[in-house]
């Protein structure tokens, strides 16, 4: 690769970071609405965002922008390196970021769902000694979980549909 390939290829994937960033600052937004105390309770110590002053919507959207980056930075590179290896256009590569995008949505709902379901069936899991709404607390887990198992599956689902059209 010549130099000038290697900066458009850091600049592709700098994008794509920045778009899973922001998915992440969004999403966080939402599961913060649906459990708070997964964020106060775990996440803000877990990302050392432990300044009160701050409104918990700021540091929600920082825990959001530094997971999605966390998560984008493979992804992308995966993406990157498959567009890259197949000699294909760009337009290959956002169709494969607009899969992953979609498919983190879809297993987030899903995630949701699933744990909607599973707390009214009866079955509830531990949370940490100061939650106090269980309920939120785990609505918010699964919708993470259920997330990026999305992005991961909307990944290997672009793979296997562009394979196929090749």
């Amino acid at each position: 690769m010549t130099v000038r390939e290697w900066g458009l290829a850091l600049g592709r994937l700098g994008v794509l970071v920045g778009l899973a960033a922001i998915y992440g600052a969004l999403h966080d937004q939402l599961s913060y609405g649906i459990g708070p105390e997964y964020f106060t309770c775990l996440k803000f110590p877990q990302f050392g965002l432990l300044d009160e002053s701050i409104a918990p919507r700021w540091r929600v959207a920082q825990v959001g922008l530094l997971a999605g980056a966390a998560a984008g930075l493979p992804l992308g590179l995966v993406l990157c390196w498959w567009v890259r290896r197949r000699g294909a256009t760009l337009e290959l590569l956002w169709r494969g970021a607009a899969w992953v995008v979609l498919g983190a949505m879809l297993l987030a709902t899903l995630g949701l769902a699933f744990g909607w379901l599973a707390l009214h069936l009866g079955s509830v899991q531990r949370v940490p000694a100061c939650v106090q709404d269980a309920q939120g607390f785990l609505l918010a887990a699964w919708m993470h979980d259920g997330s990026y198992l999305g992005g991961l599956a909307g990944l290997l689902a672009f793979f296997r549909r562009s394979r196929r059209q090749r």
